[in-house]
């Protein structure tokens, strides 16, 4: 076919092969996006995201673009491959949310694309559409930018993506767009100013190796912490409504900036490591890698979370607070990417004769296959794998039976102890300063009502063990043992309301906690005896009447 005129290859492809427009069919495309030339003309931009279910990182920033476009008088439409809670919140403000590419009525103007899972099919229903690719994450296999021929434009958030970008792209450096997200300002509001020491803290658990050391640390501190996120089943409808309240807040990325924004103190950390409390100094160097991975360089420890909070400095973060809602405001943000959705249609289109070829190669690169650097559906099977277990690890509890622990291996079925040694009848006990107990007791669509029967050794009386419990990482109930000596019989009651649970399974953990006498040698030590689970009414009235 090398020897063919143009007009002989595209008779040879026919009108019906997808390909045959790329020379023949353009001009009658650049008609449908001539609009799109004009400087100030409004645009038709389609938004693509792997899914709009949860709100957190690229979902969120995805719905403040939708917003932002909208506000500016552009009409933005958007394609996910999940709906939920955020594609249901932009319907019912007048978006069109689309999960099927069938139900997308074009023309537009530009493709905005997150996620190669979800910009791939847009780019293959409009192929004649000049689009941009926006990088959000390090490591995520579906946030790798695909060499497509409608991309035109790549942008990431921040410094270490662009060095991602122009790897997977195959493009130089100096042409990826670096476009650091922005921040609802108006949403996002300052609240009343901070104590000189913080007495409640809110941390972000998306992932949640970090939340056994900021609850320590804090308990250190005499903060009260509440943690929310996916590691905790527990989601913000709006957070914006709740950061203000709070003295400090524990976050990364997106969560950490809208922190700011309401001049509350932030410590940037997650489950893959710390970077610490946000300062003026730290604020230049951090916020060109978007408060993210690059940053989180020091490890999880209590000691590390200890000097961090020490570094709560009120004037600091209002003068950091103040910088945020100056430069991180949305209209602006909105202006750097209509400006590169313009460059984009003002590019050169791909060359006809590359175009098979590279969605072929997208196609080789990302179907499934079984050698050894396709590597994530081993990573998929081996994490269901690792699901499993932990599921099996736990049984759910029953409901209004006596559970002894001492009997028929019910510490080992029911329990996930943290700092707690095994005892040879089958119970397990502790003397260790910090320790917890982790329950399952399964989807609860009532309110329940646990009692828990314990023995507690406090060597003299003037020893103090705090025992909290925490419902899907949220505090429900705490107390105290104190002022007695030796050994004695307990029994508590916690309530679990059923707002706090989950629809899949509500995880109940105890923790425990020294918090006066002696050194660890001499430590209180506690053995749960047993438990009884029941529906009872008074816990969701009680939760209702406390909020």
């Amino acid at each position: 076919m090398s020897g063919m005129r143009n007009n002989e290859r595209c008779s040879t492809l026919g009108a019906g092969h997808p390909y045959w427009g790329w020379r023949f069919r353009a001009p009658i495309v650049m008609v449908a996006l001539e609009r799109g030339r004009h400087l100030n003309s409004p645009l038709r931009i389609l938004i693509t995201t792997l899914e709009l279910d949860t709100r957190r990182g690229v979902q969120n920033v995805s719905r403040d673009l939708a917003v932002g476009l909208r506000d500016a008088g552009h009409d933005p439409v958007i394609y996910t491959r999940k709906s939920g809670s955020v594609a249901a919140d932009l319907r019912a403000t007048g978006f069109q949310v689309e999960t099927n590419v069938q139900a997308l009525d074009g023309p537009f103007d530009v493709i905005h694309g997150h996620h190669l899972v979800a910009c791939s099919p847009a780019l293959a229903r409009y192929p004649y559409t000049p689009a941009v690719f926006v990088c959000h994450d390090n490591v995520s296999w579906f946030d790798a930018a695909p060499r497509l021929p409608s991309i035109r434009r790549h942008a990431a958030v921040s410094e270490s993506l662009v060095d991602r970008v122009a790897f997977d792209a195959g493009v130089d450096r100096s042409s990826v767009a670096l476009i650091l997200n922005g921040v609802d300002t108006a949403r996002f509001a300052p609240g009343p100013a901070p104590p000189t020491k913080p007495a409640r803290a809110l941390a972000f658990a998306k992932n949640e190796d970090h939340i056994a050391v900021i609850r320590e640390a804090c308990a250190h501190r005499k903060i009260a912490v509440d943690f929310v996120g996916a590691a905790t089943g527990v989601n913000l409808e709006d957070p914006s409504k709740v950061l203000p309240t709070y003295d400090l807040v524990f976050a990364s990325a997106l969560s950490a900036l809208e922190a700011m924004s309401c001049v509350r103190p932030v410590i940037v950390c997650d489950g893959r490591g710390m970077a610490g409390m946000v300062d003026r100094k730290r604020y230049e160097a951090w916020r060109p890698q978007n408060f993210g991975l690059a940053i989180l360089n020091a490890p999880l420890s209590v000691d590390r979370a200890l000097a961090e909070i020490d570094r709560f400095d009120v004037t600091e973060s209002q003068h950091v607070g103040e910088r945020v809602r100056q430069e991180a405001q949305i209209a602006p943000w909105i202006s750097r990417y209509i400006t590169l959705y313009r460059e984009a249609i003002e590019a050169p289109p791909p060359s006809p004769d590359a175009a098979p070829l590279q969605w072929a190669q997208h196609l080789e690169r990302w179907t499934p296959r079984a050698v050894e650097h396709w590597s994530w559906t081993d990573d998929r099977q081996t994490l269901t794998n690792e699901i499993r277990r932990l599921r099996a690890g736990a049984e759910v509890l029953p409901v209004g039976d006596r559970l002894a622990f001492g009997k028929e291996g019910a510490a080992t079925r029911f329990i996930e102890p943290a700092g707690f040694e095994p005892q040879h009848d089958g119970a397990v006990w502790t003397s260790a300063r910090f320790a917890s107990l982790r329950f399952r007791p399964g989807p609860i669509k009532v309110g329940y009502a646990l009692t828990l029967e314990y023995a507690v050794c406090l060597p003299d009386v003037g020893f103090t063990l705090e025992i909290t419990a925490l419902q899907n990482g949220v505090e429900v109930d705490r107390w105290i043992e104190t002022g007695f000596q030796g050994w004695t019989e307990r029994s508590h009651e916690v309530l679990l309301p059923a707002e706090l649970s989950h629809p899949v399974a509500t995880w109940l953990s105890f923790c425990f906690a020294q918090k006066a006498g002696a050194p660890p040698a001499h430590a209180p030590a506690f053995s749960p005896r047993a438990l009884t689970f029941r529906p009872d009414v008074r816990a969701d009235r009680q939760h209702r009447a406390h909020k």
